[in-house]
């Protein structure tokens, strides 16, 4: 026995329905995906930025003056980066010798805020990803005469021995909805 055909009234029309559906689908996609994109004034804008890392180490020295408030006593540059370190002193007479490794550590540990907020304001901040055009924190030094030296001689000579390279990064502080740097700041009264 010959087996029997099935004949289907409409295959062309089912099948032609079926990919008219796929087609729409992927359409709506590629659609969705392109149509919401920037128009070319509204993409992502880059600079061109000088950064300088450093060469030299530092070792910084932090006294505990209150409870978790550390000021920087001193700061001398050293040789080799991979020698940075810091001291801390604390009240009851213990001392603690971080390397960088361990003060980037200290740095995320909110713990300890009140030791990295004091080498973050000197010249270790340097290290731990602080931009070197930005000037030192006074309020991060015990005295005047250890702020100056820091902010002249000893910034100086890290900035003279740095390394610098140039970077393209993205514009910030570009204000509006969806926009870094801040929301939109239209309103309406009624």
């Amino acid at each position: 026995m010959t087996p029997e055909r099935k004949f289907s009234r409409f295959p062309k029309v089912k099948n032609l329905v079926v990919r008219g559906a796929f087609l729409l689908t992927v359409s709506g996609i590629v659609a969705l995906h392109t149509g919401c994109g920037s128009s070319a004034s509204e993409e992502q804008q880059w600079e061109t930025v000088t950064e300088k890392d450093p060469t030299q180490g530092v070792v910084t020295t932090v006294e505990e003056v209150e409870k978790d408030l550390f000021k920087i006593t001193g700061e001398d540059i050293v040789e080799k980066k991979a020698d940075s370190r810091i001291i801390a002193k604390y009240m009851d007479g213990k001392v603690d010798t971080l390397t960088l490794e361990e003060a980037k550590l200290v740095e995320k540990d909110k713990s300890r805020s009140g030791l990295s907020r004091a080498f973050m304001g000197g010249l270790m901040g340097y290290y731990l990803g602080r931009s070197m055009s930005t000037p030192l924190n006074r309020n991060s030094y015990k005295n005047q005469a250890g702020f100056a030296k820091s902010n002249t001689v000893s910034k100086n000579t890290l900035s003279r021995s740095a390394k610098t390279r140039t970077v393209k990064k993205p514009v910030t502080g570009r204000s509006g909805f969806g926009k870094s740097g801040g929301g939109s700041s239209r309103g309406f009264s009624g």
